[in-house]
């Protein structure tokens, strides 16, 4: 469990001027904490899970130095017998601007990093392997490097949520985030209930993130995928008992949040309205086993095919929005048999693939169910989903289940 130890007022209150909106406490911009430097002010330790089946775990602790904070965390998992070690330091200033950062290690089987960052006055030095280069640093920015280790993601929303929760964050040593607080959730452990903060990061990984904060911004669990593509979480230790749910809950907000960005896209509900569609002129293969329709017509209504033939024997209703398809073919949806839906993302690549249905055969429960139900429910976008295979073998969470399976 996050231990925080008993420290000297004026600390915790330029600790807190630090790490939480200053303005809302009123401490002045140039508090000094009057503990030594060395202390440690905290620590903690998450438990690593990949596919809900624990394979490890992440300790962190945060010490003070002079007026600056270090962190060093240490991150290591066994996934099928290889170990994945990382090991990462970071220092900044109370309001954890940061002043370096070094991580090294892999972050999957196959994935080695070994990158750092130095912030000098008017530049700062970035560091890939051997290679160093030189950059002018960006106005605001914060350094990390991929989904792992949890530890700075909690450091990055922290910074973010202190320096006027800007719309994107520059990365260093490469990229861009943006984090959006999505909403409370109450979470039960061991009978008694916890009110979340709910955040989504968009740029560390390929897609989306879902993490919880508490009220001193302590994270508390991570939903994400590993630098392999595959379902991983991290959960505060204490925690465990509600890793179903926070998958759940990752899938079914994740599903929401693309639901609304499909909203802006044109063409993401064309034939899902509530009028009628009429595509003219295609050629088309109807699945029947019979040749080809030249100069075919298919009319759409309410998101539903109401017909399908040739012109000639097709009635376009009078009031359908026509659209000229000539020189195009139409098929009906594709299944893929043997699909891995790792993230709500897939679920417009499948469509733009043609596969309107997938068939599941690994995959967590929760995270699954809750893409299936939004899906079905109108709330998502993506193919009809069904999931068969070791879904079933990965809810045990247990080690041997993982071996099993993959």
């Amino acid at each position: 469990m996050k231990v925080r130890k008993q420290l000297p007022i004026l600390l915790l209150i330029a600790l807190s001027a630090a790490w939480t909106p200053r303005a809302a406490l009123g401490v002045q911009q140039d508090a000094k904490p009057a503990a030594p430097s060395g202390d440690v002010i905290e620590e903690g330790k998450f438990r690593l899970h990949k596919f809900e089946a624990p394979i490890g775990e992440e300790t962190y602790q945060i010490t003070l130095d002079g007026d600056a904070v270090a962190v060093k965390i240490d991150f290591k998992f066994t996934d099928r017998g290889t170990e994945v070690p990382l090991a990462t330091t970071f220092r900044a200033a109370l309001d954890l601007t940061p002043e370096s950062f070094e991580i090294k290690g892999k972050t999957s089987r196959a994935s080695i990093i070994d990158d750092a960052v130095e912030v000098l006055p008017g530049t700062v030095r970035i560091r890939h392997g051997d290679q160093w280069t030189n950059a002018a640093p960006p106005s605001q920015f914060f350094t990390i490097a991929g989904y792992a280790p949890s530890t700075m993601q909690m450091l990055l929303v922290r910074y973010w949520a202190t320096h006027g929760s800007p719309s994107e964050i520059t990365t260093l040593p490469s990229g861009r985030v943006k984090i959006e607080d999505r909403g409370k959730d109450t979470i039960s452990v061991d009978g008694k209930s916890d009110v979340l903060e709910r955040y989504t990061v968009e740029g560390l990984i390929w897609g989306r993130e879902t993490l919880w904060l508490n009220e001193h911004r302590d994270l508390v669990a991570a939903v994400t995928t590993d630098a392999e593509f595959d379902h991983f979480e991290a959960v505060l230790d204490g925690y465990e008992s509600a890793l179903g749910t926070f998958v759940s809950r990752a899938g079914a907000d994740e599903m929401a949040a693309l639901e609304d960005l499909s909203k802006g896209i044109a063409g993401s509900r064309v034939g899902a309205g509530p009028g009628t569609l009429a595509l003219v002129g295609a050629t088309l293969v109807d699945g029947t086993g019979g040749p080809a329709v030249p100069d075919a017509v298919v009319v759409i209504r309410k998101g539903r095919i109401e017909a399908a033939g040739p012109e000639s024997r097709i009635k376009i209703p009078k009031h359908a929005e026509v659209v000229d398809a000539r020189g195009k073919t139409i098929l009906p949806g594709l299944w893929d048999m043997h699909a891995h839906f790792e993230q709500v993302e897939w679920g417009p690549i499948y469509l733009a693939a043609g596969a309107t249905t997938v068939r599941d055969c690994g995959n967590e429960l929760e995270f699954i169910t809750a893409v299936r139900d939004a899906i079905a429910q109108g709330q998502g976008l993506g193919p009809t989903a069904q999931h068969f295979g070791f879904s079933f073998l990965c809810h045990s969470r247990s080690s041997a289940a993982l071996g099993r399976v993959r």
